[in-house]
């Protein structure tokens, strides 16, 4: 048996006891974070071999420069996890302490806590005559829907005789010189400026769905004149993370982070949950179990309205909470929820014109409004319509609002809600081999004594001489 640790692609000195402990965790399981798995290797020897890998950590004049490390751990050959490594300490008698985990909280690098707003994402340059889509690089950028808010300007609207359309449209003419005009950016988009920026790549199911991939980030700022398009005026003050586990909410997505690549990829979780056990795992498994319950096993959808929009003060009833009804699940009196706040929602829509509407102060320079603040929401671009450039709450099928046989509910959640109203855990114990390691997929179900599960987390070590612990899902 051979474990080999490979730093930047190098075979590191190691102790003959080493003991490598993993303590690997599902990074699909939690919609406020993303946990990150880890390796603690304690005791590399100082040797010649890794004071030269390693840069002479362990001398004072070496400084205090902080290395990130390409972190391979083998076992007999397989690849058992790779992740980022650093020194944690160096020491001459008693060598190298290694960390070694998904390093998700460096991702994105030096722009990991940055804010949209103040991140370079670029810019559009605006044509003579503005047409309703702007593409870049052969794909939709930004759009100017036309959506009816009266209070854009304020009190100050009657002055201008502004009469309430925001991107007002004449079909053969154009947009109209009076409206406020405002784009708006293409999810799919702002994630190829967001990956530029940061130096990461993006792909994934997702980004080619052809529903989702017309989704559109809403915004109440202005153009006011420009002739371009100042791509972090129109974004939320949210930083990259948050925005990605924001989005992640609305279609349900998996997002998959390889740190060594920089690579994000980006799916759909419900479509995984429908796939057949990857593996079975029964024969693997040693004597005694420990099986808990789960209380909240009741789904709860809520989205956080703009309380800038006056429609929305009293929330209106197609914009309530998604809850799984009670009798759906037996000793339903113990039953909790589990509740998914998403702070992306979506707008009502004009029962005359058919159009997105909303009574809010817009952003702009005229009267002084720069300082008004807006939560992003989402619409679906539908494009020229009638001679009407139209943004809506729904698509093919799918709406935005969390409730109704159409909306996120029903058609991004229907398989998590199955999921925990049968939901409970298992503490077991597996034998393990590498191939199982190497080979394991936490976005895939193992099947074990007739039953499918996902795996929350996993704790053994290397050589792996002993069992691991597992805490199953069940699903």
């Amino acid at each position: 048996m051979f474990t080999d640790v490979r730093i930047d692609g190098e075979s590191v000195d190691l102790a003959e006891d080493v003991k490598i402990s993993l303590n690997l965790v599902n990074p699909h399981l939690s919609y406020d974070s993303i946990p990150d798995s880890q390796a603690t290797i304690p005791n590399l020897p100082f040797s010649v071999n890794n004071q030269r890998i390693f840069e002479y950590a362990e001398i004072p004049q070496a400084g205090n420069d902080l290395h990130a490390y390409d972190c391979e751990l083998l076992y007999n050959g397989a690849l058992t996890y790779q992740g980022k490594a650093y020194v944690k300490s160096a020491n001459p008698l008693s060598g190298y302490q290694l960390e070694v985990g998904d390093d998700l909280n460096r991702f994105f690098g030096q722009y990991q806590n940055t804010l949209l707003t103040e991140l370079d994402l670029g810019t559009i340059p605006l044509p003579a005559v503005l047409p309703v889509v702007i593409n870049a690089a052969g794909a939709p950028a930004v759009c100017f829907p036309t959506i009816l808010n009266a209070d854009y300007y304020g009190t100050n609207g009657a002055e201008i005789a502004y009469d309430g359309f925001v991107n007002k449209y004449v079909n053969g003419s154009g947009y109209t010189a009076e409206t406020p005009r405002v784009p708006h950016l293409f999810i799919n988009y702002l994630l190829t400026r967001i990956a530029a920026a940061t130096g990461v790549t993006i792909g994934g199911n997702y980004l080619s769905h052809p529903t989702w991939n017309k989704l559109i980030l809403t915004n109440w700022r202005a153009l006011d004149g420009e002739n371009t398009v100042t791509i972090n005026r129109h974004v939320p003050a949210w930083t990259v993370p948050m925005f990605l586990m924001e989005l992640r909410k609305i279609p349900n997505l998996e997002l998959s982070f390889d740190s060594a690549e920089k690579y994000l990829n980006i799916d759909f979780w419900e479509d995984k949950l429908n796939m057949p056990p990857a593996v079975d795992w029964t024969d693997k498994a040693t004597i005694g179990v420990d099986k808990y319950p789960e209380f909240n096993r009741r789904l709860h959808l809520a989205t956080e309205l703009d309380g800038a929009d006056s429609l929305m003060k009293d929330k209106p009833d197609i914009m309530g909470d998604y809850i799984t009804p009670s009798e759906a699940v037996l000793g339903n009196i113990a039953i909790g929820l589990a509740k998914v706040s998403m702070r992306l929602s979506t707008f009502l829509t004009d029962s005359v014109s058919g159009l997105p509407i909303a009574k809010q102060t817009g952003v702009t320079k005229q009267f002084n409004q720069l300082s008004v603040t807006t939560a992003p929401r989402l619409l679906f671009w539908h494009g020229l319509q009638g001679g009407i450039p139209k943004a809506l709450p729904e698509l093919n099928g799918i709406s935005l609002y969390i409730k109704g046989d159409k909306g996120i509910g029903e058609t991004s959640w229907n398989r998590i809600e199955d999921m925990r109203l049968g939901m409970f855990y298992l503490k077991k114990s597996f034998v393990l081999t590498e191939t199982d390691l190497a080979l394991l997929d936490f976005s895939r179900m193992i099947h074990y004594k007739g039953l499918n599960y996902l795996i929350a987390h996993i704790s053994g070590e290397l050589p792996l001489s002993k069992e691991c612990s597992c805490l199953l899902v069940k699903i």
